[in-house]
């Protein structure tokens, strides 16, 4: 089984190569109703009520959809538009074919970005959107803050359930959640019941009750199935941190890339189109271990990516990172076993450097319960071995217990990034998410 993050200097190589992209400037303009959603260990979160535009209508008592972002990123990956004062810089070309839904449609003549964003083909799908941003992401007014020491665990247990609590408040009903990588990672922590046991030391544990909740009741943790984009369980590659870069991993804190974007301009979203498209076109001569990194760098597939997208997706999306995050992928990576933060349990302060999962450590591991979901699910995948491999996006969906309403896909053409907002996507993997969503029946 495989798997996303390869180590600390990949995610700094990540942060310093993405920001060299684009702008920082908030985007806005699509004037969502902002909630601040409090999660249990003192978080505070940002939930946006998605509408297209200030004037339109919110899709109120529609089958509400929850969407997370995945890591360095924020909810702008799915609410693709034009920023408010940047028409100029801005100018899709819609294809001359476009598909159905997306015929005559007044929100997107009047902004074409649109046509790439998934809160937008929802909305038009008549469902009621919700965009949610974990601690440490987003831009203001969406920004969530919270606690310093958040790993992985942290988001599946206190934010997911935070935001799954407000959406069932606030509408009556079930959401549908759907995670971009990271974002799915969470959902399958959430959906194995886990929570910390109350002890003197952080301990996760799988609380039955909860797992018979989340998979298949009607309590305010209750969803009605999920989307996941491209969702790994365990990190890709044969790389992992040794000696000193474990310890750079140790201390609480929060890599922010945002004040890079911002610093660097809109300038050079072309310049980095260029950069890929010829990484691209030698890929066949470029050694293998190197053009392994650089796929793992940028995740994405040029000639399936509109360049003011990619330039939208680095000023606007790009984000930030927590170490301890960046740290439990990197266990799950050494020992090939998504489990929780590896100095987590008695005395697991003291573990400096990470060592084999054993009975002793006493660790939850995600990988070897992943039955414990049951959940109708649809996994989608990218065709592309970059930062995520489709061989373990699919370990995901064999794993799991299989539902009658579940369905696995490889888009073909995609890579990790483009597999939500790329050229293919409204053609592609829009309509077959609608499709599923609407096979599911509204709450």
């Amino acid at each position: 089984m495989k798997g996303i993050v390869r180590t600390s200097v990949v995610i700094l190589l990540v942060v310093a190569l993405t920001a060299g992209f684009s702008g920082f400037a908030f985007a806005n303009g699509a004037d969502p109703e902002n909630y601040r959603v409090p999660t249990k260990d003192g978080a505070d979160l940002a939930l946006e009520h998605y509408r297209p535009e200030p004037t339109a209508a919110f899709n109120e008592g529609a089958q509400p959809v929850l969407i997370m972002p995945g890591m360095l990123a924020n909810s702008n990956t799915f609410d693709i538009r034009t920023p408010a004062g940047k028409e100029a810089v801005y100018k899709v070309k819609l294809p001359a074919n476009l598909p159905a839904w997306a015929h005559d449609d007044p929100f997107i003549e009047r902004d074409p970005m649109k046509f790439y964003s998934l809160a937008y083909y929802l909305y038009d799908q008549g469902l009621d959107v919700w965009l949610a941003n974990y601690r440490g992401q987003g831009r203001s007014p969406s920004r969530s803050y919270g606690r310093g020491d958040a790993a992985i665990d942290t988001f599946g247990i206190y934010d997911v359930e935070a935001f799954v609590s407000k959406v069932r408040e606030l509408t009556g009903k079930r959401p549908i959640y759907m995670g971009h990588s990271m974002g799915s990672t969470m959902i399958y922590i959430y959906l194995q019941g886990a929570k910390y046991a109350p002890l003197k030391y952080r301990k996760v544990v799988s609380d039955p009750a909860l797992v018979t909740e989340r998979n298949a009741g009607t309590g305010p943790g209750a969803i009605k199935g999920i989307v996941d984009l491209d969702g790994p369980v365990v990190p890709v590659f044969n790389m992992y941190p040794r000696g000193i870069t474990w310890l750079a991993l140790l201390p609480a804190f929060y890599l922010d890339i945002r004040p890079v974007i911002q610093f660097v301009g809109d300038g050079v979203g072309p310049v980095g189109m260029t950069l890929l498209r010829l990484m691209a076109a030698l890929k066949m001569i470029i050694p293998k271990p190197i053009y392994d990194w650089i796929s793992v760098i940028y995740s994405v597939n040029p000639a399936n990516i509109d360049s003011n997208v990619m330039t939208y997706t680095a000023g606007y999306v790009g984000d930030g990172v927590h170490s301890h995050a960046v740290a439990q992928y990197a266990y799950s990576l050494r020992f090939n076993n998504l489990r929780e933060y590896y100095r987590d349990g008695y005395l697991g302060w003291q573990r400096i450097m990470p060592v084999a999962p054993n009975t002793k450590d006493g660790l939850y591991s995600y990988s070897e319960n992943m039955g414990k979901i049951s959940l109708p699910s649809l996994v989608i995948a990218d065709a592309t071995y970059d930062i995520t491999d489709p061989k373990d996006i699919e370990w995901f969906y064999n794993a799991k217990t299989r539902n009658s309403a579940d369905k696995f896909k490889v888009m073909p053409g995609t890579a990790h990034l483009d597999v939500v907002n790329g050229l293919r996507a409204p053609f592609e993997t829009f309509p077959l998410i609608g499709e599923w969503v609407e096979s599911l029946g509204s709450d």
